[in-house]
């Protein structure tokens, strides 16, 4: 009897200790629906801020050890129009394709950058960053390119919706 009392009481434990670590666990989503801010085209160095149908979606869950990691996902995609024949007109995709690490306001991670549908950047390291904001506040994605150099492709918008649990 001593032996299924002790046996009872670990499982306990055990079911305590899971359901613990599973609720400490936050997860987050933010939305941008044609609110962009800014996308910087590391090729050229041409700054857009005429944006249309600038959307992102991105959901992510903070690692919670020893058995839950980081996991992430975002897509952010514009129309950018430029002012001058240098910076004309083009389509760009953020797209995360790896996730390194995760907070309750940043995304670090492998990130692969599409210009007019062609891969200009893959793999490339990247973060996004204020996404901790309230609806209203912006935030940065940051894309390294192994040619032009750290931090010169850019993909910022508004953010319109946000869900936390």
């Amino acid at each position: 009897m001593k032996k299924q009392t002790i046996g009872f009481f670990f499982v306990l434990i055990m079911l305590g200790i899971f359901a613990v670590s599973a609720t400490a666990q936050s997860t987050h989503s933010v939305w941008t629906n044609d609110n962009g801010f800014v996308i910087r085209d590391a090729e050229t160095g041409c700054e857009f801020t005429t944006l249309k149908k600038f959307d992102m979606a991105t959901s992510w869950t903070e690692p919670a050890p020893p058995t839950y990691p980081a996991v992430a996902h975002f897509r952010g995609v514009a129309n950018a129009y430029g002012l001058t024949h240098a910076c004309n007109n083009h389509t760009f995709e953020f797209r995360l394709v790896r996730t390194a690490s995760t907070t309750n306001d940043d995304i670090k991670g492998l990130w692969n950058v599409y210009k007019n549908g062609i891969l200009k950047c893959s793999a490339c390291n990247g973060t996004a960053y204020g996404l901790s904001g309230t609806v209203g506040n912006y935030y940065k994605v940051y894309v390294d390119d192994p040619i032009y150099g750290p931090s010169t492709w850019l993909y910022s918008g508004y953010i319109d919706a946000r869900k936390d649990f």
